[in-house]
């Protein structure tokens, strides 16, 4: 009787050790798995669906983590899903109090997708603030003009220009406008003065 409770408890702790072991063996498979790595990886071969699907996988283990967010919007914009992007895009704005970009594109999403313009105004004055460059001047004042606020985008786009005045899009847009406005004569020294920048124009449409 001894002998047989002896193989017996020999047989249970083999069985015990070997649970123990698949346990530990199974931890270490899932911290092996990064789906994040693996949704970067994809982004490399093309695969911007299946990068998504994983990063959304990551998401569940770190629904704030900014790097994650900010890939998967990029990706859903790259892709066309506008609206599947804009609350993601809203999420990385709300908690990166300094991502520019994100701001960029979700301002264009409110623009050209949501038919949100106040938004985009929002936001895309925000990117300007935060990076003040010709370039996300121009893009507010895109937004302002789609807004009918007029003056102010004449007053963004001069300041664009005052910021750099060799930014070749500043002078097209503000020309453009001040054309629609039948403003000729200032169009015209809008030309001049990107002429004097080494900045060529194309006729802006009458």
């Amino acid at each position: 009787m001894v002998g047989r409770d002896m193989s017996r408890r020999r047989g249970q702790h083999v069985r015990y050790l070997a649970i123990v072991a698949l346990m530990i063996l199974g931890a270490l498979v899932a911290a092996c798995s990064d789906p994040a790595a693996e949704a970067r990886d994809l982004e490399t071969k093309g695969d911007l669906t299946g990068a998504v699907s994983l990063y959304k996988q990551a998401l569940q283990r770190d629904p704030d983590n900014v790097e994650i967010l900010d890939a998967v919007a990029a990706d859903l914009t790259l892709l066309g899903r506008h609206d599947e992007a804009l609350p993601i895009q809203e999420k990385v704005v709300a908690l990166d109090s300094k991502d520019v970009q994100t701001r960029v594109e979700l301002g264009f999403n409110y623009l050209n997708h949501q038919k949100r313009v106040a938004d985009a105004v929002r936001v895309l004055a925000e990117a300007a603030a935060i990076d003040l460059t010709a370039q996300h001047l121009t893009f507010l004042a895109q937004a302002q003009i789609v807004s009918q606020d007029m003056k102010g985008a004449e007053q963004t786009l001069r300041r664009a220009l005052e910021v750099d005045p060799q930014y070749e899009f500043s002078y097209s847009v503000l020309e453009s406008l001040l054309v629609s406005q039948r403003r000729v004569a200032e169009a015209a020294e809008v030309k001049d003065l990107a002429l004097r920048h080494g900045v060529k124009l194309e006729s802006a449409p009458k």
